[in-house]
Parts: structure tokens; sequence; C-alpha cells
């Protein structure tokens, strides 16, 4: 419009639709359990709740039209999940087995969105963060028995892991559950080769010794097969990695996970997302060095 034609005295400002508040998942518990079916182990499940913002099951045993049930195990938390059973292949011959899912606190659910793996064993979230999107993935990786397809088995779950990361826009990683390994085993390497492909660290190897995550009902078989992955600020920012002993209900202990910030860290943080940035936007082949020098004072 003409600038002459415009009333006297009368504005214009223009303005951004305000966008909902980010959160902070720089500072969160989070609680890995195999339950081995979440209707035996509801209460340790709602326990786990208590203290826990995100809470990652393997194996809760339900059918599809029971998936339900997830989100009434504790009054502040809602969840996402799937089950490994297929009520259209016939009749159920048996007691269910499988699935998995992602129990969050009603606060998170206006920042999370699901990621469809199109497998029942990976459930996998997105939260925005002001650190930017956090991807977090709860699995249930295949058990070798000692075969041709359970190492076949193993690779593809760890490939479609991959694959989900890098699809996503998420700035940082977290994959926790039942993985079926521990060092020595056969399926080790194909572990390594996942944390290698997407840039994390076994959190909980790092931080415990002579520890178990399952115990065989006689007592006599215990391995640690449970583990926390987290992209390398994350891990740097733990300040607590456990076993919850204290559980009984199922063969698997919890494996817990407690991530608070400094003031630091999250300089270091916003500075490597910075020119993660840059990087994107003008094609700069940055050499960043912020991570090695994060946690050193």
């Amino acid at each position: 419009m003409n600038a002459e034609l415009w009333p006297e005295g009368v504005f214009v400002k223009r303005t951004l639709s305000p966008s909902p508040k980010m959160i902070d998942t720089c500072n969160f518990t989070l609680g890995s359990f195999n339950c081995r079916s979440v209707k035996s182990s509801f209460d340790e499940v709602s326990n786990l709740c208590q203290y826990c913002d995100l809470v990652f099951l393997q194996e809760h045993w339900l059918l599809p039209h029971e998936l339900y049930m997830l989100s009434n195990i504790h009054s502040d938390f809602l969840a996402v999940g799937d089950s490994s059973v297929d009520t259209f292949a016939g009749i159920l011959i048996g007691r269910p087995y499988g699935g998995t899912s992602i129990l969050y606190g009603k606060s998170l659910s206006s920042h999370i969105s699901l990621i469809n793996s199109h497998d029942s064993r990976i459930t996998a979230i997105i939260i925005q963060t002001v650190h930017g999107p956090f991807l977090f993935i709860c699995v249930y990786m295949p058990t070798d028995y000692s075969d041709a397809e359970s190492y076949e088995n193993y690779t593809e779950t760890c490939t479609k892991i991959t694959a989900i990361y890098e699809d996503s826009d998420a700035v940082h990683l977290i994959i926790a559950g039942d993985f079926n390994c521990h060092i020595g085993s056969r399926f080790y390497d194909i572990f390594t080769e996942l944390t290698v492909d997407c840039n994390v660290v076994c959190t909980d190897l790092t931080r415990l010794t002579d520890t178990f995550t399952y115990c065989s009902g006689d007592a006599l078989k215990c391995s640690w097969i449970d583990h926390m992955l987290c992209s390398p600020i994350i891990d740097k920012l733990v300040n607590s990695c456990y076993v919850h002993y204290d559980f009984v209900s199922s063969d698997h202990k919890p494996l817990i996970l407690c991530s608070q910030t400094c003031s630091l860290l999250v300089f270091q943080l916003l500075l490597y997302q910075l020119m993660m940035r840059l990087f994107l936007l003008t094609g700069l082949k940055l050499m960043i060095y912020v991570y090695p020098s994060i946690g050193t004072s």
C-alpha cells in the first residue's frame, strides 16, 4: 500500500505464533526393565514410574487389544508400544510373548512423537527439547539360539535401529533395553558395530563392574545383558547408573540411569549444536573438538 494512503497513527507489529514451551530433557531419570509379563509385574512397574521420567519395558506379553493397560499402570503416565502377537494368524496357543513399550510422564505428551518401527522389538519416540530433538529407542533383541537364524535376526534388528536414527532429525540418541548380549558373547561384535554406527557409548559398561541384570529361575546363571547406549554428550551428563536388585517379579532387574546438567556442560552442548547447524547451513567441513573437552575441568 502507498505510504501516503496509510492512516496516521496506525501501526502494525509483526509477531510470531508462540511455540509450546520446550522441555529440558538433559535432566531426567530413565528406567529399563524386562518385566516378563507386565500383568505379573504391575506393582513394580508402577513403582518405577514413581521416580522415573521414562520407563522402557520389554516382554510385556500383552495382546494387541490389551496394550491400553500400559497407560493405566500409573495415573501420571501414558504409554506407547507394540505387541509381538499376531492375533490374525489363528488361534493363540500358550502364553503371549515379547513386546516393547515406552511409558512417559503426561507432562511430556505434547512434546512427544511416535516413530513407527514396524517391529515389535523396537519402540521409538522423539521428544522435542530445548537442546533439539532426542530420539529414545526401547529394544528387545533376539535371543541367541546358537544358529545362523539367530545371528541374522540380531543383525537385522540392529540395522533397523540404525536406520531409524539416520532417518530421524534427532541430535541425540538413547537406546536401552534387553540386548541379550554381554562381553564375549556371540552377538557382542554386532552390538559393538551398533554403537559405532549410531555413535553411542554403552553407559552402563563404562560405569558399573561385577554386576548382572539377568538371573535364571534356579539362580545358577547370571549375566549382564541389559544395557543403555547414549550419545557421547548425554553420556557425560549421566551422574548415576545402577541396577535395582530389589525387584523380584521378573528374572531381569531394572537398569536405572540418572542425568543432570551443569552449566559448563549445557554451554558446550549448545555450542556443539550451534556448530552442527552452521555445518548443515553452510556445508563447511568444521572440525569439532567439543566432546573431548567436556567434563575435563
